[in-house]
Parts: structure tokens; sequence; C-alpha cells
């Protein structure tokens, strides 16, 4: 039986480290993909598909991302009929619960931040959910060895493949002035620990404070944050960008002095890891799988150590093209078509040995 891949991508169209993994894997999936094998991405109706592989081919599909209970549901009602239709040899879902499916399941976990108590959801019932959902995946795929870890804590016995994110280097890393500012890309949410930074900055002197960037949605921190920044008197030094475009994020790496993630839960960190890429100093916190990705390329730190971190932005080295090479260095071991050939790997092993 040729494979035919059949991806959940509900999430499409909304911004999201999730969604530059998918695209990024499917552009360098196609080119491997043997004679008769194919992929289809199932998407919402507003999602406007790219142009990729002519193996890769898109459908919209009536299954909304959210709230969690509209997605099941619509899943349990819609998805069985459609794989059928399609004649999908296995279904790559990034979501739980799992719906039962007439076909094998590899399912993408990121990480558990939920069952870890690092999310929104309650931890004994995403622990629940994510024990129940793996009786029906045949293999998991995680981005780092700390997801992999906390999984196996979990569910010991489930059968795992890391296939970590990779990333698209830039051309050339352009140095920056050494009184630039200090980048943060992502969600503004609990788990971030952003609060860190702006009792960092704080405790410099206003002549050696830096202006912090924060680009990402509110996911519910941001009124917290800007009551903050103004009580400790740094509404001049933090700007709040919102969500914006590939570009402009290209451009605020490109021109940011360091990159900052001092997340108390991360199960990778697309934003040091692009960071690297840009030649940047990265500082991240010695949680999740920061130090694991970053390794010697960056400054780790205590996440809730406001005057560590505040030394560390104080400290931070002149940029130099030999420093920068070797942050962009480790970036590069990170690449997509390595993950590519384990994602394409796990569906024919889950296609041919559904068992």
């Amino acid at each position: 039986m040729s494979l035919h891949a059949v991806i959940a991508g509900w999430l499409l169209a909304k911004p999201s480290g999730a969604n530059t993994r998918l695209l990024a894997l499917l552009r360098h999936i196609g080119p491997l993909l043997g004679h008769g094998e194919r992929v289809t991405v199932l998407h919402r109706a507003n999602f406007a598909p790219p142009r990729l592989h002519p193996s890769i081919q898109f459908q919209a599909i009536a299954i909304p991302a959210a709230p969690t209970f509209r997605r099941a549901l619509a899943e349990r009602r819609l998805l069985g009929n459609a794989l059928r239709s399609l004649g999908a040899s296995v279904l790559d879902h990034g979501f739980l619960p799992v719906p039962f499916v007439p076909c094998p399941v590899v399912l993408t976990i990121h990480d558990l931040r939920d069952a870890d108590g690092h999310g929104r959801g309650a931890k004994r019932l995403s622990r629940w959910l994510l024990r129940r959902s793996l009786t029906r995946v045949h293999t998991v795929l995680v981005p780092s060895l700390f997801t992999k870890a906390q999984l196996l804590k979990q569910a010991p016995g489930t059968r795992i493949v890391v296939a970590p994110n990779g990333v698209t280097m830039p051309e050339c890393a352009a140095l920056p002035h050494e009184d630039g500012y200090l980048l943060h890309v992502g969600h503004l949410e609990r788990r971030k620990n952003l609060a860190v930074l702006l009792y960092a900055l704080a405790m410099l002197p206003m002549s050696a404070r830096p202006n912090l960037r924060l680009i990402g949605a509110d996911a519910g921190a941001q009124n917290s944050l800007r009551a903050l920044t103004k009580k400790l008197g740094l509404v001049a030094n933090v700007q709040f960008l919102g969500v914006v475009d590939d570009a402009e994020v290209t451009r605020q790496y490109a021109a940011a002095r360091a990159v900052v993630v001092p997340s108390h839960y991360e199960g990778f960190g697309l934003a040091a890891l692009d960071g690297l890429a840009n030649g940047k100093p990265v500082l991240v916190s010695a949680a999740g799988a920061l130090p694991e990705l970053v390794c010697k390329s960056g400054i780790v730190l205590p996440p809730d150590d406001a005057r560590a971190w505040a030394s560390a932005i104080a400290a931070l080295p002149a940029p130099t093209a030999e420093a920068t090479q070797k942050r962009r260095a480790r970036a590069s071991s990170f690449a997509w078509p390595r993950t590519a050939e384990l994602v394409l790997a796990a569906w024919r092993t889950a296609a041919t040995h559904p068992h």
C-alpha cells in the first residue's frame, strides 16, 4: 500500500511555532516522497494554502481549532469519513484528545505544559486525556529529549521518535549596535515568565538599560505585564509589538542586540533557535528544553533570579564575527531536512506496521 499521510492542520492560518514547524516540514517532505506516496493537509476554510510539491495537496474541512470541545466533537463527526474517502494510510495529528479513526495515528506532542502544570488546562484531567489518547496512537513525535523524558514519566513504554524542530538559516547575520534592544518572540502568557525581564531591567541604571521588544499575541499575561511595566517605570523601555508578519519578525531578529527566553517551561524553544541562527547572544532559563537547545552557545540563567538576568544583560558582550559564527554553527545543526526524514519514516512505519 502506498503511503497517503493525512495531516490535521486545523491551526494553520494562525501564527505559532507549531505552524512554522508544519509548513517547514511540508516544504522538505515533498521532495522525499517516493512514487505513489502523497500527503493531504486538512485545514480550515480561511487558510490560503501555499504552493508546494505536487504530491502535497490541501483540502478544507469544517473542523475548528478551538475551543477544544468543539474541535473534538467536529473531529468525531467528520474526520473518520474524511480519512476513509481519502484512503488515508496514516493520520498525523497534533491535538488532544486523539479521536478514534480508521487508520494508524502519528501524534505530535510539542510539550506537556498542561500535564506538567504549566498551562491553562487542569493537570489531573490533562494527564488522563494524554494517557487515554496514547492508547489510540502508533508513534509519538516530540521535539526534544526533555519532552520525551516528561512523556515517559506519564506513559512508560510509549513509542517515541525525537524529531527536533529545524531552522531556516539567514544568509548572513547583521552585527547590531551595542546599544540595541532585547527581543522576545512568543505569546504573552504566564509560563513565558516575562516579569523577570522587567524586574531585571528595573535594576539597571537608566544609562545602561536596553529597550525590550515583545512580539506575540496576548495569551492572558499582557495586562499584568503592562501594569508591572508602569509600576517599575519602564514604559519608555518596553514595546508591546503584538503579532507581526514573518518579514517583520525577521527584521526584528536581525537588528536585536540579544534574544531573551526566560520561560519556566518550553518543550523546545524556536525563538532561542532563531536567535542563534541570527548570531545573537541568547539568554535562556535553566528550564525545560532550553539548556538542551542552546547547549554551550547560549547564556543559561536561573528562571526566577532577576538579579542574575540583570547582570547578564549588563554584561552582554560586544558583537564579534567569531562569536556570531559559533552561534550560527549551533543553530545549523538543527536542520529541517533531517527532521523531515524522521517524520516521513515514522509515517511509513505506522502505515506498513500498524500494530
